[in-house]
């Protein structure tokens, strides 16, 4: 049963959570979900993947997460990859494998604040605040 990967709306920005062993199609219902969310009226302000929760990243599937990237950039939406573990960026790097133009960082903290969006206890602040 192939499950369809959500695509969460958090303070102007999509948040992707990958969780477990991500599938072709899943990839794939993905990027053209995330891209049509994009094109919307319900425009997104950043695009956070989170990748904490994978168990594996090939080849194949780090190729499609930096087309969905480059995509989304095109589009006027930056995009940040988090929560890569040691493993999977030491495996990356022996495949040979980078992901040129594509901003990562630790974790989804740091994901947000990137995007302008910094959490305080209590409050939460965007450099883009709504009057």
């Amino acid at each position: 049963m192939n499950h369809d990967i959500p695509i969460i709306s958090l303070w102007g920005q999509l948040l992707v959570p990958l969780q477990g062993e991500v599938s072709d199609q899943q990839m794939a219902n993905l990027s053209r979900d995330v891209l049509s969310r994009i094109a919307s009226n319900k425009r997104a302000e950043g695009l956070v993947i989170d990748a904490s929760g994978v168990w594996l990243i090939d080849s194949h599937l780090c190729a499609a997460l930096a087309r969905l990237a480059n995509a989304s950039r095109l589009m006027g939406v930056p995009t940040v990859l988090c929560g890569l573990g040691a493993d999977i960026v030491l495996t990356l790097q022996a495949m040979g494998f980078e992901l040129a133009g594509i901003d990562t960082c630790l974790g989804l903290d740091e994901a947000l604040d990137r995007l302008g969006i910094t959490v305080t206890k209590g409050a939460t602040r965007t450099e883009h605040s709504e009057v």
